[in-house]
């Protein structure tokens, strides 16, 4: 009897880790809610061409499971999603991040192209993919995209509050200002 216990302890102690194993691993892809804007600011006044600065931003960002990004012509920022051999999750784990919610992909993307234009001065274009064809994609221009907004991206650099509440609960939270930014910048698959 004593064996029995000892082997159920054992296997309860082995799955329980497991298990927080588990946990921990999906923790790791960071959500909106887990951003600190301030935090994000530190990165501003950073240009294309210090693709270090760029590194850095996009690792910080939502997601955070950047696969690959590309300088196009010094004006445009070409980011690919996706998981790497080193990554601390599972494709699993990615795909139920990303695609499990109906909208986590729509908030992310436009999320992120929001702080990429904050921060980075001289990027005009951001297009956001994943590493799979037959997921959506999305290129946002910054011109266009600063038309639907109440102030110019530069001034939301130097207040995290203003960025918060005009973009991040204004436009990314609300499905209604979300879909009117989809509505001038489709997705594509």
């Amino acid at each position: 009897m004593k064996k029995w216990m000892y082997i159920l302890v054992l296997l309860t102690i082995v799955l329980s880790g497991c298990s927080s194993k588990a946990t921990d691993q999906k923790s790791d892809i960071k959500g909106i809610e887990d951003i600190s804007l301030k935090q994000l600011s530190k990165h501003k006044n950073t240009y294309l061409g210090d693709n270090s600065a760029v590194h850095k931003i996009l690792l910080d960002l939502p997601g955070g499971a950047i696969r690959e990004f590309e300088i196009i012509d010094g004006k445009a920022l070409d980011v690919t999603y996706g998981i790497k051999e080193d990554a601390n999750y599972t494709e699993e784990q990615f795909d139920a991040y990303w695609f499990d919610q109906k909208d986590t992909i729509e908030k992310m993307y436009l999320y992120n192209a929001f702080a990429l234009f904050i921060l980075v001065d001289n990027v005009e274009k951001v297009t956001l993919k994943m590493n799979s064809n037959d997921k959506p994609s999305v290129t946002f221009q910054r011109k266009q995209l600063e038309k639907k907004l109440p102030h110019p991206f530069k001034e939301y650099k130097d207040d995290a509050a203003l960025w918060q509440k005009d973009l991040v609960d204004g436009v990314v939270k609300s499905k209604e200002k979300r879909q009117d930014v989809y509505k001038v910048f489709p997705m594509q698959k």
